[in-house]
């Protein structure tokens, strides 16, 4: 009996021993993406800043906007009897909580049509270089914990905004923080740092299993925290949501610094050439981070000849992956049309759980299934997913247009797809270019992300401003209308993709037979 316990023992002893070998970057990852459980608050927060700095409203009236989720005094009858405590005329109360809803959220829109453009262009500078210089110091680590360190900073002078209320304006508390995450480098950064870590520090056969861990712990975070921002906010209130936040943040700052090594601190024996290498990798310098080299390999890439018609795919392919951005852009707008039309703050949170874990659902289903099973190829899982997207979106306009919020859900169940889009257009770009060009063209893709930012939440802050008055879920309509051309690009790309393979095939074939054909490539097989 006591030689079982042995056994037992010794072989959890082995089971707990890789788990701690394999456990490196998953606590700074949950610790900091904690923090969109922040991201009902901080909606909520921005909506009363401009009730009360902008219409210059009483902060009772401003602070009753979180109570209408459970008591929608809008939908009173005028005749009503009703009373609040501390409210002595609840009619000219109610109008005034209505109204200043309304108008404070179009001020917190075009804020949004603005600050967009200035956060996505930082962002493209900062992710341009700050990749290169990690590659060519051989840092990792501070790519992914300054952005943590940003965001510590950000929820300090949110706290600050919120406990100077009708001091501090809405354009210092909505921009400021967001600008020093934007400098930081933000999410995007931290992602990049996360995966360069892991390619450099895991051996090449364990790098599947820990590239899918990091992917499920980065996926379902955001679905639980979601799921309880909404109640957190209502619990604790925004101050101490946002002092739990940088609690979090803190707690993955200092494992990152204290406890996960750098990769090269992590390799046993190196030679003296590659000790010589890592000694000039260490001293990091201005040049280095600002190195406009990246930029130009980059060009090259994107621009280089390629035979069997690849590079006219690959320029087709990223304004596919740049107009399916415009597609997912109404993702803001969806979140304020249901907090002004349903009223929605605990129940925001729980729809966008719902939403995240029905998408990575069906991304799982499209690329277990359709792509690994049957087959399929990238562009048709694209041309199937924008079909889906397409019933999808009108539901939602209706939802908000006749008020009903169960119609948000319906929309969502159907369009289960959207986040296989993005992961074949990536699969679809990887295979039009060497293994060499593949670091620089996803480079090029997360500019393009950035330039997303700047470009296409303005758009749909504009026509979500100028549409209210002729039809409240215009913004969905904007987003079938990009669904559309790129249904189109999907296709043409399928149709190239096929001509492109049948005529490798063929010019294959042809270098099997000896046939000396001038007009192929053969090096480019």
């Amino acid at each position: 009996m006591e030689s079982g316990d042995v056994s037992v023992m010794s072989h959890v002893g082995r089971i707990w021993s890789k788990v701690k070998h394999f456990i490196t970057i998953e606590p700074v990852i949950v610790f900091y993406i904690f923090g969109v459980v922040s991201g009902t608050a901080l909606k909520v927060f921005e909506y009363e800043k401009a009730c009360v700095t902008k219409l210059g409203a009483d902060l009772r009236v401003c602070e009753y906007f979180v109570e209408l989720e459970d008591d929608d005094i809008c939908s009173e009858p005028d005749d009503t009897n009703r009373t609040i405590a501390g409210v002595e005329n609840f009619t000219e109360f109610r109008s005034l909580v209505c109204e200043a809803q309304q108008l404070s959220t179009n001020e917190v829109v075009f804020l949004n049509s603005y600050r967009s453009i200035i956060f996505g262009i930082i962002q493209v500078v900062v992710l341009l270089f700050a990749g290169s210089w990690s590659d060519r110091v051989g840092l990792r680590k501070p790519c992914i914990l300054v952005p943590i360190a940003a965001d510590i900073v950000a929820f300090s002078i949110y706290i600050l905004s919120a406990i100077f209320m009708r001091e501090i304006p809405l354009e210092v508390a909505g921009i400021v923080p967001n600008l020093i995450i934007s400098l930081s480098g933000g999410v995007p950064l931290v992602i990049t740092g996360i995966y360069s870590y892991l390619t450099v520090c895991t051996d090449e056969k364990d790098r599947t299993f820990r590239f899918a861990c990091t992917a499920v712990v980065y996926a379902t975070i955001p679905i639980v925290a979601n799921f309880f921002s909404g109640h957190l906010f209502k619990y604790f209130g925004f101050i101490k949501l946002c002092v739990l936040c940088i609690v979090t943040d803190t707690i993955g700052l200092l494992y990152g610094l204290f406890i996960l090594k750098e990769p090269a601190d992590l390799e046993p024996t190196v030679d003296n050439q590659t000790k010589e290498g890592d000694e000039k990798l260490s001293k990091p310098t201005l040049r280095q981070l600002f190195d406009i080299g990246l930029v130009v390999d980059c060009v090259k890439v994107f621009l280089k000849k390629r035979d069997f018609n690849c590079r006219n795919i690959l320029y087709l392919t990223v304004l596919a992956y740049f107009i399916n951005y415009g597609a997912l852009g109404d993702g803001e707008s969806a979140a304020i049309l249901a907090y002004v039309n349903f009223n929605w703050i605990t129940n925001l949170g729980t729809w966008i759980s719902y939403d995240l874990l029905t998408t990575m659902l069906g991304t799982l289903l499209a690329m277990g299934v359709l792509s690994k099973r049957f087959g399929v190829s990238d562009a048709m899982i694209c041309v199937f997913s924008v079909c889906f997207s397409l019933v999808g979106k009108p539901i939602m306009a209706v939802a908000v247009a006749t008020v009903k919020p169960y119609l948000y859900y319906v929309a969502t169940s159907i369009d289960v797809f959207e986040g296989s889009k993005m992961i074949a257009i990536r699969s679809l770009v990887s295979k039009l270019v060497g293994q060499d060009e593949i670091g620089k063209m996803l480079s090029i893709l997360g500019i393009v992300d950035s330039a997303q930012v700047a470009i296409y939440p303005t758009i749909y802050s504009t026509v979500y401003l100028e549409s209210q008055s002729v039809f409240v879920g215009s913004v969905f309509l904007l987003s079938e209308a990009f669904l559309l051309v790129s249904l189109g690009i999907y296709i043409a790309l399928y149709l190239m993709s096929r001509r492109s393979e049948r005529d490798k095939n063929r010019a294959a074939s042809t270098a099997k037979q000896g046939i000396d054909n001038p007009v192929v490539d053969t090096t480019a097989l």
